[in-house]
């Protein structure tokens, strides 16, 4: 063999090295990617009626949360429409106030909090094109109106009337699981309304 069939050789060796390690990578990352079936499978995995330990279920709100958060935006719409039950519902009710308050706060944000206040200092009328706002941009993404205006068509007005936070400490835990998309979509313009 010639030093150049030779030096062939190796450079494509080297190439289908490389080829495989990448492919196994891109392999490693999808699997570790979270989807709605991993979601699924964590919240049957870790019923918290059995969990006591404080520190225990904290890591595991986290851990849920975390999962969520790397979901995009049509695969929670999957998982809150195409499940038969929405596995998140019966997680979030076996959690405390504080818990369900922990995991929004992951879920949406460290800046929860702040949005929140951020929200209630607002005029009205201003609180009100942000609610407004917000709910019209999820329909649009849904092609329809979401859980929460169906539970609650007067959301708009009550969340300008009540504040953010009023309205959140008096809603039930089903309310609050789907409070989290349209807090996460009022942070945007917010956001938004800031920058302008």
């Amino acid at each position: 063999m010639t030093a150049r069939n030779l030096l062939l050789v190796k450079g494509l060796v080297a190439l289908l090295l490389v080829w495989g390690v990448a492919w196994g990578l891109m392999r490693w990352a999808g699997a570790a990617r979270p989807t709605p079936e991993k979601v699924k499978a964590f919240v049957a995995e870790h019923d918290l009626s059995t969990i006591e330990d404080p520190e225990e279920r904290k890591r595991i709100i986290g851990e849920l949360a975390t999962l969520l958060n790397g979901l995009e935006p049509s695969e929670v719409r999957e998982l809150e429409e195409n499940a038969e039950r929405d596995p998140r519902r019966d997680f979030f009710r076996d959690l405390s106030p504080e818990e369900q308050f922990y995991f929004l706060e992951r879920r949406v944000g460290r800046a929860f909090q702040q949005m929140m206040q951020s929200f209630n200092e607002m005029e009205r009328e201003e609180r009100k094109k942000i609610v407004e706002r917000s709910l019209k941009r999820m329909q649009e993404e849904r092609g329809g109106p979401g859980r929460l205006e169906e539970a609650d068509p007067e959301i708009a007005d009550k969340i300008t009337q009540a504040g953010l936070k009023a309205y959140y400490e008096d809603a039930n835990a089903e309310t609050k699981l789907d409070l989290a998309p349209l807090l996460e979509e009022m942070q945007r313009s917010m956001s938004m309304m800031r920058g302008k």
